[in-house]
């Protein structure tokens, strides 16, 4: 059932089954056998040192804060827990991460905020990568140079793209077909390593739900499965060990909780990493699901389920 990669709307039911078409590529994990419902996370606090959250969904959708996260999160701080963000964001500058959540009413500190960018970043700073030339799928004013020295935007035509080292999936805005079928020609022509910085097959917005980098990356997989593809970001390892190496004191995984409102991101990242979970129901992606039936579906069952935070 896979839907073209630049569909104007992604409805959150082709977003769930498109998670499950693509579940071989995800990590694995393993679940509890139920999932214990709450009203909120401040049932919780006992159980977790802790809390992982993801952005879009749980704390804000689009620029509006969710209804009463901030108060969350200033009660979380005032009983003692550390509280991290931990989203798939790739196009913000991560210099401007704070600010942006300052914004929206929450005092998180640079170090509070890891993003897939950041994780990617970390990545093209080390050899030999450094040193590539690559074309990069983003606006041109999303400060690129922060994360890479040697670059060239993605353009509606292939011109310049065969001589680029990899490619760099950091935003889809822009993005139309004249895009992919330039990246097609170009991997096809010469299979490269490509990047991805948003693993998200979907984003909440106020007006619904965008496509991001992670539906084109999974699409070129389909239709060049050998393709050399790297994920940064939510379900995968490398955002949560970070996220996990910046928790102050020997905090344990198992208590460390990973609140999201994606079973295929947020809770498979969270267990696969050994972390408990949290679903957060009524803002994301899941907003309107039978979530039992989803959950039994989708065989990733997180350890607890609120409303919201």
């Amino acid at each position: 059932m896979t839907q073209p990669m630049l569909a104007a709307a992604a409805g959150p039911q082709w977003a769930f089954e498109r998670y499950q078409e693509v579940r071989s590529r995800l990590p694995s994990a393993r679940f509890a056998a139920n999932s214990e419902h709450c009203s909120s996370l401040f049932e919780l606090m006992d159980r977790f040192d802790a809390f992982l959250f993801d952005s879009f969904g749980v704390l804000n959708v689009g620029d509006m804060p969710v209804p009463g996260a901030t108060a969350c999160i200033e009660a979380l701080r005032r009983a003692g827990k550390q509280v991290m963000v931990l989203t798939n964001a790739a196009t913000g500058s991560i210099a401007s991460l704070p600010n942006k959540y300052s914004q929206l009413g929450f005092d998180f500190t640079s170090n509070e905020i890891v993003s897939s960018r950041q994780v990617l970043a970390m990545s093209l700073a080390q050899p030999p990568l450094v040193d590539w030339q690559w074309a990069i799928a983003a606006p041109g004013n999303v400060a690129i140079e922060e994360i890479v020295k040697n670059y060239s935007i993605v353009g509606g035509r292939d011109a310049g793209l065969s001589d680029v080292d990899g490619f760099i999936l950091l935003s889809t805005s822009g993005w139309n077909e004249g895009h992919a079928t330039a990246l097609r020609h170009a991997l096809r022509e010469r299979p490269r390593p490509v990047l991805v910085g948003n693993p998200d097959l979907v984003a909440p917005r106020e007006g619904g739900l965008s496509l991001e980098p992670g539906s084109i990356a999974h699409q070129l997989l389909d239709e060049m499965p050998g393709l050399d593809v790297s994920f940064f970001g939510k379900p995968f390892g490398n955002a949560f060990e970070e996220a996990l190496r910046r928790l102050l004191g020997n905090v344990c995984r198992d208590r460390v909780a990973m609140v999201g409102d994606t079973l295929h991101t947020d809770i498979l990242g969270g267990a696969a990493a050994g972390c408990g979970t949290v679903l957060v129901t009524d803002w994301g992606v899941l907003k309107g699901f039978d979530i039992g039936e989803a959950v039994s579906r989708a065989g990733i069952v997180p350890d607890f389920i609120v409303p919201s935070i």
